[in-house]
């Protein structure tokens, strides 16, 4: 017969005597992989959630051996969006949290991004680790949303942003999580923070790519530089994922570039083009077809390799990119679409592409941006054969025109006004997003514009007057001429509202009604200085129609446009991009062919609006109708080839094969 249980049996396990033995340091030799995975659960915020498997990444081994088993060092993880970064980072400091108790940082961007991560992240995974469960303060004033006081230390949560929290607290385990959106200078304010702990600290950066200069950038360079290396299954050699391909050499992503996948006019043929995506060896040359089951064989063998191992023992770097974890024909087809967009001048995706898909460096700065431009083979005023034409809805047509349909010349006119004179260009534009100079010269009066704009039959609402200067005053002549003002401002991009949905970020702003009085008013816009500088500087490098839209000036275009356009150029100025005025040189022509882009890109001529719009949001209005409030959404039309000209960049563009 079984005897009754005793009273403390009834009670359970005394809850003190459990904290009592939980707290006393117990060494487990195991790796902190093996031990996440048995207490480490992921949530829901996750695409795996459940319990910690590193078959998912199992990359991620070598980082986490590292951290656990050196102090002391800095470790730089620069790798692909949604590829474990911040998960290495939490399952490491929950680890510590057990295992290797020290006063802990972790910096997001800002404090209220650290905020939502903390509340939504981080705090829900330490809280449902059983191991760390007598760790929590009972005191409910020590745990906050971002701020825990252990029993045994203490953990923040905070923006790298704010000046103040440079500031504070000494830590012996730091971790920076998105450097390459830290303002300059703050990373080293930050690893000051660690300088009492020199011998026992760990540093973690995590980051995607990194813009060229950046502390993130430096970051990497001065590690080791270790890259994730896969081995070919033929030949058994070990290469790194790239991309780019050396039509010279063998190894890269290839596809076929041929009738299979383009149409007749050159689009591509999506469906058939993934059906080609393949990675090709760089010793034996065999092509190995994408699909799941192959990447996932790939990541059976892998190791790290030191690019720099020369680099101080303390600094240790890891990178991986998106080939790693992501299919290879989204990539493919996101590739496409970002350089037809480079291609019209608009390099935000194919930004995003170099750093978030391929952690790379992306680098667009330069001492100067003298172009040598040839002289097309036209007179200054002469008609283009190519011009487009807007119709009915904006609608932007090609020609030759249709029968019975009426078209606006598709042309502007652009201002740069002055103290008591004007400078004034007239470019024509293609359908396709190419331009041609068709007029340019000073003029003293308004009378002088309005004269240039009936020679040249350009519609009131495509003409465009800078309002930097005399604003009022052009705010007049606008509304009393139904032209269009611009503003330059210092701001990288502009929200607007997206029909259905969020927000959508462009180079130039939503329209502004400015309201005179008597029943006059005008339409003005802001626009990126910084972003549609950037988005001519590379249109007017190609006059190659077969390499994308082109830009073209007159064989007897005077010598003082040229040396306009020469007048600024792209520098950094306190870790920022800016364009600069060159000296004291005259740059008025530089600014009209500013405004004339800006209003391409409003009228989704150019830019990825132009590429992709079946992602944009439709526009509301009619650019030539200045009583509306923006640009109409071009006609869907499909992403053109890649084949770039390499700008930007510390590595090459991809090449077909």
């Amino acid at each position: 017969m079984t005897s009754p249980p005793s009273t403390a049996e009834r009670r359970g396990p005394d809850p003190l005597l459990h904290a009592f033995f939980d707290c006393v340091p117990v060494v487990d030799d195991r790796p902190i992989w093996e031990w996440a995975a048995e207490h480490i659960t992921v949530g829901e915020e996750m695409s795996h959630p459940g319990p910690f498997d590193i078959g998912l990444h199992p990359y991620a081994k070598e980082p986490l051996d590292v951290l656990r088993n050196r102090t002391g060092i800095e470790v730089t993880i620069q790798a692909s969006v949604q590829s474990v970064k911040s998960l290495i980072a939490q399952v490491f400091l929950a680890w510590t949290i057990k295992h290797r108790p020290g006063p802990a940082q972790w910096n997001a961007q800002t404090d209220d991004r650290a905020k939502d991560f903390a509340e939504f992240r981080l705090m829900p995974m330490l809280e449902r680790c059983a191991p760390l469960r007598y760790h929590f303060p009972a005191n409910r004033h020590k745990r906050r949303t971002a701020t825990i006081l252990f029993n045994h230390m203490f953990l923040v949560v905070q923006g790298a942003a704010t000046p103040s929290n440079l500031q504070s607290l000494s830590v012996a385990i730091q971790i920076n999580d998105e450097v390459w959106l830290y303002p300059q200078g703050h990373l080293e304010q930050l690893r000051k923070r660690t300088t009492s702990f020199r011998s026992s600290r760990v540093i973690l950066n995590l980051s995607t790519g990194a813009e060229d200069g950046d502390e993130a950038d430096l970051a990497w360079e001065d590690s080791d530089q270790r890259e994730l290396e896969v081995r070919c299954p033929r030949c058994r050699g070990w290469f790194a994922f790239g991309w780019d391909k050396d039509p010279n050499r063998p190894g890269g992503i290839v596809w076929e570039d041929g009738d299979r996948t383009r149409n007749a006019d050159g689009t591509w043929k999506w469906r058939e083009l993934r059906r080609t995506v393949a990675y090709e060896c760089p010793h034996c040359a065999e092509r190995m077809p994408y699909s799941k089951e192959l990447q996932r064989d790939l990541l059976r063998e892998w190791r790290f390799t030191a690019r720099n191992p020369d680099a101080p023992e303390d600094r240790v770097g890891f990178r991986w990119n998106a080939m790693a974890h992501m299919d290879w024909r989204d990539l493919v087809e996101e590739w496409h679409k970002a350089v037809a967009a480079y291609r019209r001048g608009d390099a935000s995706l194919l930004k995003e592409f170099r750093m978030k898909r391929l952690a790379q460096t992306w680098g667009e700065d330069s001492e100067d941006f003298r172009v040598e431009i040839r002289r097309g083979g036209y007179r200054m005023g002469e008609e283009w054969s190519e011009e487009g034409g807007l119709a009915a809805k904006g609608r932007i047509l090609a020609p030759p025109f249709p029968d019975g349909v009426a078209v606006i010349p598709l042309r502007f006119l652009t201002v740069d006004v002055q103290m008591d004179h004007f400078y004034l260009i007239v470019s024509s534009w293609s359908a396709g997003g190419s331009t041609r100079l068709l007029w340019c010269e000073r003029v003293g009066t308004w009378e002088d514009i309005e004269a240039a704009q009936a020679r040249f039959g350009v519609h009131p609402g495509l003409v465009f007057i800078d309002a930097g200067y005399a604003t009022y005053d052009v705010y007049r002549q606008c509304a009393a001429h139904g032209w269009i003002a611009l503003l330059g401002d210092a701001r990288a991009t502009f929200a607007h509202k997206k029909r259905g949905g969020g927000p959508v970020e462009r180079f130039y702003s939503s329209r502004r009604k400015i309201v005179l009085g008597r029943g006059m008013s005008c339409s003005a816009f802001r626009f990126s200085n910084l972003s549609v500088k950037d988005c001519l500087a590379r249109l007017r490098r190609n006059q190659d129609p077969e390499c994308g839209p082109t830009w073209e000036i007159p064989s007897d275009v005077p010598e003082e446009f040229l040396a306009h356009m020469e007048s600024e150029h792209r520098v950094r100025e306190n870790g920022k991009a800016t364009w600069k005025q060159i000296g004291d040189r005259p740059n008025h022509f530089w600014d009209c062919c500013v405004e004339a882009t800006c209003a391409a890109l409003m009228l989704k001529l150019i830019g990825r609006e132009a590429v992709i719009p079946s992602e944009m949001p439709t526009s509301t209005v009619e650019p030539i109708d200045s009583a509306k409030d923006e640009c109409t959404q071009r006609d869907c039309q499909n992403a053109e080839s890649e084949a770039a000209a390499g700008f930007g960049y510390k590595r090459p563009l991809h090449r077909e094969l």
